[in-house]
C-alpha cells in the first residue's frame, strides 16, 4: 500500500500562531456575513428548518431549526454553525494529512489551500449542506486511516455513523460511503471484511434510517425532481459536457488548486490505495454520469470526492510558487466574492460593463430560468440585498389599500416566499406553485386544494410568465401593486404584486 515518505515530527504538532490565525480566519467569516440578508437558498433552507422532516439535509436543517430558536432572525447566529464547521474542516484536513503521514509543513500548506478556497470559504460562511457535509466527511476518512492502527470494530463502527451523518447531509454523502464500503470488501482479508463491513455498514445505516423510510415512503419523488438542478441546455455534445465538467471547479477553486487536485487523483489511479481510490471514483463517476446523460453540472458536487485525495494532492514534489498560487489565489477569490455580497455596489458598474455578466442564464436550466428569475452575476451578488425592505414595503402596501394582510402569499419563483416568510412581520401562510421540487413543503395545490381560499396573494417577478395552474384555481386577477427591490449599488428588482380571486 502506497505510503507518504516524508515524514517529520508529531503527527498532531500544530504551532499555536496557527491557532491565532484560525480564530482570525473565523473571525474574520463572520464580519464579512454579519449584517448580510439571507439569499433565496438560505431562505428556503431557514424555512424547511422550520417545517423539519427527513427528506434532505435533515442533519443541517436540524442544526438551523435549534440556531434559530436560540436567536430568531439573527443572520449572523443562524450561519455560526456553518463558520464554525468550517474552522473544524480545516483543522481536520491537517489531521487528515499528518494520518496520511504528509509532513508539517505541506500539511499546513494542504490546509490553507482547503481553508481559503472559495468553495470551503463560502460553503462555510453562508447556509449550504457542504459546510455540514464535509466535516463529517472528514471524519469518516480520519475514521478509515485510524482503523490501520487501532484494532477491533470499534474503529469501523464511528467510521459508519460519521459517514451515516454526511449522507444526511446530502444525498451525495451516499456516494462516498459507497466508497469505503467497497474498499472494505476489496482490501480486507477474506475472512474479516464481511465482519468489518457489518461494523461499518450497520451504524450507517442506522443513523441514515430516517432518510431511508422518508425515501421509501415517497418512492423517491424529491431526488428525481432535483433532475433538473444546474442543467445546462447549451451542451448537447457529450465532449463538451465533459471538458466544462471538468473546468467547472474552477468556479469554486483556483486553477491550480484543481490542478494539485488532478494531479493527485493521477497519481492515486497510478499507484492506488483503494482507502484514497474510491470514495473519489464513486464521487466523480456518478456525477460525471449526469454530466454526460442529463447535462446536470455542477463543481461543488465533485468537490467533496477529491477530500480523500487533498493530501496525495500535496505530497508529491511540489515547487513553493505552486503552493503559493494555490493559496494566494483562492483567498484572492474567496475575498473578492466575499465583499461582493457584502457591499455588492462595488462591482455594479464593472457588472454593467462586462461581457460575461449576462453568461449566468446559461449555467441554469430553461425551467429552472422561471423559479430563479436572476439574469445575471450582479443580480447573483445582489439576491443577498433588499429583501427586508423589500417585505417592509409590501406590508405597508397592503395597510394602505386595506388588502387584508394575512392572506396567503403565492410564487412560481421561490426567493418571494421563502425570504418573505423569514422577513415578514405578519403571520400568514407561504406557498409555491409549479415547482415540484417543493410539493411536500409549501406547493399550493398539494398543501390547500381542492379547499382554496376564496382570495389571495400572487408576487412574481415583472415581465415572467403567468402560470397557468393558478388561472385554473383562480380566474379574476388584479394587480395590486408593482414594488421594487433596492439596495444601494444593486439595480432595482421589480415585482408585480396581484390579489387572485375565486
Amino acid at each position: 500500500m502506497y505510503r507518504f515518505q516524508n515524514i517529520h515530527g508529531s503527527p498532531n504538532s500544530v504551532n499555536p500562531s496557527w491557532w491565532i490565525l484560525l480564530t482570525a480566519y473565523t473571525l474574520l467569516k463572520l464580519w464579512l456575513v454579519a449584517d448580510v440578508e439571507l439569499g433565496k437558498d438560505e431562505a428556503v433552507y431557514w424555512y424547511w428548518s422550520q417545517h423539519l422532516d427527513a427528506s434532505y439535509a435533515l442533519l443541517p436543517f436540524a442544526i438551523l431549526k435549534l440556531a434559530h430558536a436560540i436567536a430568531p432572525h439573527q443572520e449572523w447566529f443562524l450561519r455560526l454553525p456553518a463558520i464554525l464547521l468550517g474552522t473544524l474542516s480545516t483543522v481536520l484536513i491537517y489531521k487528515l494529512c499528518r494520518k496520511q503521514s504528509l509532513d508539517e509543513r505541506l500539511s499546513l500548506w494542504a490546509a490553507a489551500a482547503f481553508a481559503l478556497s472559495h468553495w470551503t470559504w463560502h460553503t462555510s460562511s453562508y447556509l449550504h449542506p457542504d459546510s455540514f457535509l464535509v466535516p463529517c466527511w472528514l471524519s469518516a476518512l480520519y475514521m478509515a486511516r485510524q482503523t490501520e492502527t487501532t484494532p477491533g470494530l470499534q474503529t469501523y463502527m464511528l467510521m459508519g455513523i460519521a459517514g451515516g451523518c454526511a449522507v444526511l447531509c446530502k444525498y451525495s454523502g451516499a456516494f462516498l460511503v459507497s466508497g469505503l464500503g467497497l474498499w472494505i470488501l476489496l482490501s480486507h482479508p477474506a475472512q474479516e471484511r464481511w465482519r468489518l463491513l457489518a461494523a461499518f455498514a450497520l451504524p450507517a445505516f442506522i443513523v441514515t434510517s430516517p432518510l431511508v423510510y422518508a425515501q421509501l415512503s415517497t418512492a423517491f419523488y424529491l431526488p428525481q425532481k432535483l433532475s433538473t438542478l444546474s442543467r445546462i441546455e447549451g451542451l448537447s455534445n457529450p465532449f463538451s459536457r465533459l471538458f466544462f465538467f471538468i473546468a467547472n471547479p474552477l468556479l469554486f477553486v483556483s486553477p491550480f488548486l484543481l490542478y494539485l487536485l488532478y494531479r493527485g487523483l493521477k497519481h492515486a489511479i497510478k499507484e492506488p490505495d483503494l482507502q484514497i481510490l474510491l470514495p473519489a471514483l464513486c464521487t466523480i463517476g456518478a456525477f460525471l454520469f449526469f454530466a454526460l446523460t442529463r447535462g446536470q453540472i455542477k463543481g461543488n458536487w465533485i468537490l467533496p470526492g477529491f477530500l480523500s485525495l487533498w493530501p496525495l494532492a500535496f505530497a508529491r514534489t511540489t515547487k513553493r510558487w505552486l503552493l503559493v498560487c494555490a493559496v494566494a489565489f483562492g483567498l484572492l477569490q474567496s475575498i473578492v466574492i466575499s465583499v461582493g455580497l457584502k457591499y455588492p455596489g462595488l462591482y455594479s458598474a464593472l457588472g454593467e460593463r462586462s461581457g460575461l455578466d449576462k453568461t449566468y442564464v446559461e449555467l441554469v436550466s430553461n425551467k429552472d430560468k422561471g423559479r430563479e428569475p436572476s439574469y445575471s452575476w450582479s443580480e447573483r451578488l445582489c439576491e443577498y440585498s433588499g429583501w427586508r425592505r423589500f417585505t417592509w414595503d409590501f406590508e405597508e402596501m397592503l395597510q394602505r389599500k386595506n388588502i387584508y394582510s394575512p392572506s396567503p402569499l403565492i410564487s412560481t419563483q421561490y426567493s418571494i416566499p421563502f425570504t418573505m416568510a423569514y422577513y415578514g412581520l405578519t403571520p400568514r401562510a407561504y406557498y409555491t406553485i409549479d415547482d415540484p421540487r417543493f410539493r411536500d413543503l409549501t406547493d399550493f395545490s398539494a398543501a390547500v386544494g381542492p379547499s382554496y381560499p376564496a382570495t389571495a396573494l400572487f408576487a412574481i417577478r415583472t415581465g415572467t410568465a403567468w402560470p397557468e395552474s393558478l388561472t385554473d384555481i383562480y380566474p379574476r386577477r388584479t394587480q395590486v401593486a408593482e414594488l421594487r427591490r433596492e439596495y444601494p449599488g444593486c439595480a432595482a428588482v421589480a415585482y408585480q404584486i396581484f390579489q387572485v380571486d375565486r
